[in-house]
């Protein structure tokens, strides 16, 4: 056997530095201290004779031969995890990871969940709402829900819905305004996201064939489409958004939508998991059921406006 092999521990510590372009950070992800991935790197350096890192600035960047080594040490570890998948897969019951925004958790998932728990009790579902991309190869998290279908590399990745935009209002606003003809937003309460997006009053003006004019307008901007819809159910102007985030509300009545007006293509939501998770039983679950309510969700008679 090679005797470098004996290095096999340090590798740990040069492939969470290599991929954190951190020693902190790697330390933090092994759950031991810096010192211990510092002093593991300097080992396999004078083991091999190659200086693998230089300092920039707070990042410790790889060397040419340090990235030539990262790169074959992130092969034979994703091998490794094949390999262990394939012995040790899980069966479908257990417990499950997700993490999404938490717009979609609070307007959209959590409130369907038990029909998940109901329809398929051997799964637990554990939700985790960030606004970040987690590493789902290296970590605990099993699915991410994710808006935007942009590549994310070595992942799995389906786009479960592509939602158009549209103004909603609460019933009794609609109702007292007699919300008919789309110029009469300019005598509404707007409220708008501070990163509107797709979700902006200037899209849906020029969508509606309107002239926009920011300043003879009354606004309320607020942080999240959570906040925006929230405000607007309590009947606080009108604002933007699409079904998979306003639709239960529609459903319930205490949302309207007064305009057939819709921004398309709307926002895209993307499904995402590892390739080689163990779980792959479990997130098959989950995601199949996610798309049948994701479905049944925009049907036509989930959309009707009023």
């Amino acid at each position: 056997m090679d005797k470098r092999l004996r290095h096999l521990p340090a590798l740990r510590c040069f492939d969470a530095a290599a991929r954190n372009q951190s020693y902190r950070q790697a330390a933090d992800e092994l759950a031991i201290t810096q010192a211990a991935v510092s002093q593991q790197i300097r080992a396999l350096e004078e083991g091999l004779g190659v200086k693998l890192f230089y300092r920039d600035g707070r990042r410790m960047r790889l060397t040419a031969r340090g990235q030539t080594l990262a790169n074959s040490v992130e092969q034979a570890f994703a091998q490794l995890v094949r390999g262990f998948n394939t012995v040790q897969c899980e069966e479908a019951a257990g417990v499950l990871t997700v993490t999404t925004t938490g717009s979609f958790a609070s307007m959209w998932l959590m409130p369907r969940l038990w029909k998940f728990s109901v329809e398929h009790p051997q799964v637990s579902i554990r939700v985790m709402a960030s606004p970040y991309i987690e590493d789902l190869r290296h970590g605990d998290i099993d699915i991410a829900i994710r808006q935007g279908n942009g590549v994310w590399n070595e992942l799995c990745q389906e786009v479960i819905i592509s939602d158009p935009v549209f103004a909603v209002c609460s019933k009794r606003m609609a109702d007292e305004m007699q919300l008919t003809d789309p110029a009469q937003v300019n005598q509404c309460l707007l409220v708008e996201g501070h990163d509107p997006g797709l979700f902006s009053w200037q899209n849906w003006f020029s969508q509606a064939g309107l002239e926009f004019n920011r300043k003879a307008l009354r606004w309320v901007e607020v942080a999240t489409w959570e906040m925006s819809i929230n405000a607007v159910a309590a009947g606080h102007g009108i604002c933007l958004s699409t079904s998979t985030l306003a639709g239960e509300l529609i459903k319930r009545g205490t949302l309207v939508r007064p305009f057939e007006i819709e921004i398309t293509p709307g926002p895209t939501f993307s499904i995402l998991h590892n390739p080689d998770s163990p779980r792959l039983a479990r997130i098959k679950v989950f995601r199949d059921w996610l798309k049948k309510e994701l479905a049944e969700n925009n049907s036509p008679a989930t959309e009707n406006g009023r």
